[in-house]
């Protein structure tokens, strides 16, 4: 691997590449590139697409900035969602009605400092539909646990 870049929002190794990241979220160019990597599997390939909502949430979540109404929004909606699909056990449905109706608010600064990740993408499987799906769910879990300190706050979020 050449040069390597560290992404400020997973802490992920990656090898640098030309490119932009994300305009709000906190990701290098090559993890938001995997990150695309990744979608396009869930889009193109009806097999990946059971990963999506975890992968997504965790990957928003992990890369969330909260310095301005739509980045703490962002943060907000993506922890009540993880939470509800590892912790609570809700169904697709119900967690797209659930982040529907955060979306809708208006959120204040966090009570204290972001986690430091412990997993990054880079650790998410794209070379066939079981290894994704099992890879997602150890990398959401990861990060559901990285946010332990705001799972009273995400509790609260899913009772919305």
């Amino acid at each position: 691997m050449g040069p390597v870049t560290i992404c400020d929002g997973c802490k992920g190794r990656f090898a640098e590449i030309d490119g932009r990241g994300h305009d709000y979220l906190a990701a290098s160019a090559r993890c938001w590139a995997r990150f695309g990597q990744a979608l396009a599997l869930h889009y193109s390939d009806h097999r990946y697409w059971p990963a999506h909502q975890l992968l997504t949430d965790a990957y928003v979540l992990q890369h969330s900035l909260c310095d301005d109404p739509h980045g703490r929004r962002s943060l907000h909606v993506h922890l009540a969602a993880l939470y509800a699909q590892l912790r609570l056990g809700k169904a697709e449905a119900h967690v797209i009605v659930l982040r529907r109706a955060l979306s809708e608010f208006d959120f204040g600064p966090l009570p204290r400092a972001l986690p430091v990740p412990i997993r990054s993408i880079a650790s998410v499987d794209l070379s066939a539909p079981a290894t994704h799906l099992s890879t997602v769910r150890g990398y959401a879990g990861s990060v559901l646990e990285d946010w332990a300190g705001f799972h009273d706050l995400a509790e609260r979020l899913c009772r919305i």
